[in-house]
């Protein structure tokens, strides 16, 4: 379970709760979702870069452009458009797809902020105290290692990572270098979700032995369908974008959103799933599990993804409770692509 810290600083208090989420902290001791009011009244803010600034990174902008708190000091992409604001330039297809859409931009900033087309460069900025992290998911470990040893403090989004692997080495160095890394699972600040971690402990349910969830859409018969490869937009760093993953030629159905269909950048168990499984196990109290089985196919959906469009995954855990998460994305009704 996450630890309380009795009297957090405000950098605490940002990197743990920023954007209202109630996130899980790797490696260090961090707190509870605390009053606001405890820490408001010091002059200190936070200098904050955003590293991804597509669509959920400019949900995070937005969000915390409304905390007094915060100050922005710089926007790194590699889609250019995205960091000069200039919503007319950003291509027709990112603006009208819907998952993935990108919200209004335009933003009026109070002070001078630095836009960087590579996150390197905006770490070597000595005056920004936090980082913001909402790349694709292939990026979280490499940008969240380099950010914390290069004294950031940092917010991640979920996933935290694509394997094992790369978040046990994330872990190790937020530990190292002694800042604070907070993982974007927000969903804990739901009233329901926070009366039920309360409930579940306190045994007002009785005990909880198996648990189930189901996230359902309906991507048949096309899903994100089939595509040619064919030249990045203008403006558009295919290679920077691809980073720590072998080269493949560009495809609209891969970035900047649908890589989520692709193995080699993400999947919906981690997408979706990790969303109900991280609630599941913080209600129960329970930590990694000990034993995990998984199978799905490509079943109905006739697209260019590399992952199954149903599956279900079992964990479980050294209790003996069991947790199953199932991904269907084959569902009758309407088309529901996400």
């Amino acid at each position: 379970m996450i630890k309380k810290i009795i009297s957090p600083t405000r950098r605490q208090f940002l990197a743990r709760t920023g954007a209202g989420a109630a996130g899980l902290v790797l490696g260090l001791n961090g707190l509870e979702a605390g009053s606001y009011s405890r820490i408001k009244g010091s002059n200190e803010k936070i200098r904050v870069g955003f590293i991804g600034v597509g669509n959920r990174g400019t949900q995070m902008l937005h969000t915390f452009m409304s905390m007094p708190d915060c100050e922005i000091a710089a926007l790194c992409d590699v889609y250019e458009p995205y960091i000069t604001r200039i919503y007319e330039k950003v291509d027709p297809r990112y603006i009208s797809t819907r998952p993935g859409q990108i919200p209004k931009m335009g933003e009026t900033f109070p002070g001078k902020v630095e836009r960087y087309t590579d996150y390197r460069k905006l770490l070597e900025n000595k005056s920004i105290d936090a980082v913001v992290i909402a790349t694709p998911d292939h990026w979280h470990a490499l940008q969240t290692i380099h950010s914390v040893q290069a004294g950031k403090d940092v917010y991640v989004e979920k996933p935290v990572s694509k394997t094992i692997e790369e978040g046990r080495a994330m872990i190790n160095a937020a530990t190292a270098s002694k800042q604070i890394v907070t993982v974007g699972l927000n969903r804990r600040a739901a009233p329901t979700f926070l009366k039920l971690s309360a409930d579940i402990p306190s045994g007002r349910i009785g005990k909880v032995t198996f648990a189930s969830a189901c996230h359902v859409s309906n991507m048949y018969p096309a899903g994100i369908g089939k595509l040619r490869p064919e030249d990045p937009p203008r403006d558009f760093d295919w290679d920077a974008w691809l980073g720590p993953r072998a080269y493949r030629p560009y495809q609209y159905n891969i970035a900047p959103y649908m890589f989520r269909w692709w193995e080699d950048y993400a999947n919906q168990i981690s997408n979706n799933g990790i969303h109900y499984l991280d609630l599941i196990r913080w209600m129960l109290g329970e930590t990694a599990p000990v034993w995990i089985s998984a199978g799905g196919g490509r079943y109905a959906v006739d697209d260019d993804r590399t992952i199954p469009d149903t599956m279900q995954a079992t964990f479980e855990f050294a209790s003996g409770s069991i947790v199953s998460i199932n991904i269907v994305e084959t569902s009758s009704g309407s088309f529901i692509p996400y």
